[in-house]
């Protein structure tokens, strides 16, 4: 990259209460390729005794270091926002970690097209803190990289992570800065201006690491999955069904998908639910749903995975008129237990007596649980990744 084409890229970490994991994110930040970033740190009022303050200040002039009273993420990022030299925005949460090339390649695809304000994305790994063990998106195998870049189809999704994203800061003229009355779904709500209407770039690499960790806003803030709803509600309302159209391709696969992760956090909806039964199937859908049924046909179906992954999976089967017959999994506490109508059962047990099973696996972390499935010698296993691309496929070839 010569020197004319490298814009400045300002890295903003928000923080709050956060000495355990910032030293790390910021070091990632550091460690960048890209040779022409700044790093501002934002920290939010913390309250820990001066120890998140203390790992900021250590790193010197090698960052810039911005203290705040406490009024949330969203005013932070916004302070990093009016603060940045850069041409361009990269969010970086404290407890996540760039990797080395995020920003570098990132740019890349952005001067690659020819349009310096393009919107581009990437792939990432999910970290489980308690197991050590990295799971990676592969949402370019799942589906196409015109859907992937189409408007706000990644981020209704929730595929779109705020902090894969490199932005254009002509971009918060056209669109106004993170809405500080939200506490929890800031970036959703943000991304969903941002990306609407737009032609987004993706690169298919994992350049982030999303740490999952006990002390993560989903976790502690009770507000968090009512907020979500709320705001998708919102955000689905404002859609109409031309716009739906040209991103999902079809108005039922929309509001179907809509409507399983409404369910999955635990709003039953009637007005989202009325759409879904109102909106006419296309050709593609039934022809889709037709080759689901026929990779089914005559087996007991399981879901493996009793939680958000699996609930969406079964609504969206539920609708499409495939009857699961239980949930799996390996949480004792859970056997036994209805879920959204089906029972669940402990895996071993069930699959002894039903050796022509069909199981879909509806886990982050799925490669023990195929080791599992492999060891009880199930034939037919499925990632709840490969039902999506049947389910949003444009076309079947193999039917």
């Amino acid at each position: 990259m010569k020197q004319q084409m490298q814009p400045t890229v300002s890295i903003i970490i928000p923080v709050y209460n956060g000495s355990n994991y910032l030293q790390e994110a910021i070091d990632s930040a550091l460690a960048q390729t890209y040779p022409n970033c700044e790093i501002l740190v934002i920290n939010d009022g913390s309250c820990d005794e001066g120890k998140t303050e203390a790992i900021a200040l250590s790193y010197g002039d090698r960052i810039r270091y911005f203290k705040k009273e406490n009024g949330g993420v969203a005013s932070a990022l916004n302070m990093g926002i009016r603060q940045m030299t850069g041409e361009y925005f990269s969010w970086l949460s404290h407890d996540d970690v760039y990797y080395p090339n995020k920003v570098k390649r990132e740019v890349q695809a952005i001067l690659a097209s020819g349009d310096p304000t393009k919107l581009v994305q990437c792939e990432y790994d999910f970290y489980d803190e308690d197991t050590g063990t990295y799971t990676p998106t592969d949402f370019s195998k799942t589906y196409t990289i015109g859907q992937l870049t189409n408007s706000v189809f990644s981020v209704l999704q929730l595929q779109s992570h705020a902090c894969c994203a490199l932005i254009h800061k002509s971009h918060f003229d056209r669109v106004g800065m993170f809405d500080e009355g939200l506490k929890t779904v800031q970036d959703i709500e943000m991304w969903f201006r941002l990306f609407r209407g737009q032609r987004s770039l993706f690169v298919p690499e994992r350049l982030y690491k999303v740490r999952e960790h006990a002390e993560a806003g989903n976790h502690t803030i009770p507000s968090y999955y009512s907020e979500t709803c709320r705001l998708y509600k919102n955000l689905i309302g404002q859609m109409s069904d031309q716009e739906v159209t040209s991103i999902w391709g079809s108005t039922f696969c929309f509001y179907t998908r809509m409507n399983g992760f409404l369910r999955s956090y635990g709003l039953e909806d009637e007005e989202i639910e009325s759409h879904v039964l109102a909106k006419e199937k296309s050709e593609t859908d039934i022809k889709n749903e037709s080759y689901l049924k026929q990779i089914f046909q005559s087996k007991k179906i399981y879901i493996f995975g009793a939680g958000q992954y699996g609930m969406r999976v079964l609504y969206e089967l539920k609708v499409r008129g495939i009857q699961v017959d239980g949930f799996l999994d390996n949480n004792p506490q859970r056997e036994g237990q209805r879920i959204q109508g089906v029972s669940c059962y402990m895996p071993e047990k069930e699959l002894e007596s039903n050796g022509d099973a069909a199981v879909i696996v509806a886990v982050r972390n799925c490669k023990t649980i195929l080791s599992q499935l492999d060891k009880l010698h199930v034939a037919d296993v499925f990632l709840k990744s490969d039902i999506e691309k049947i389910m949003y496929e444009e076309e079947i070839t193999n039917v």
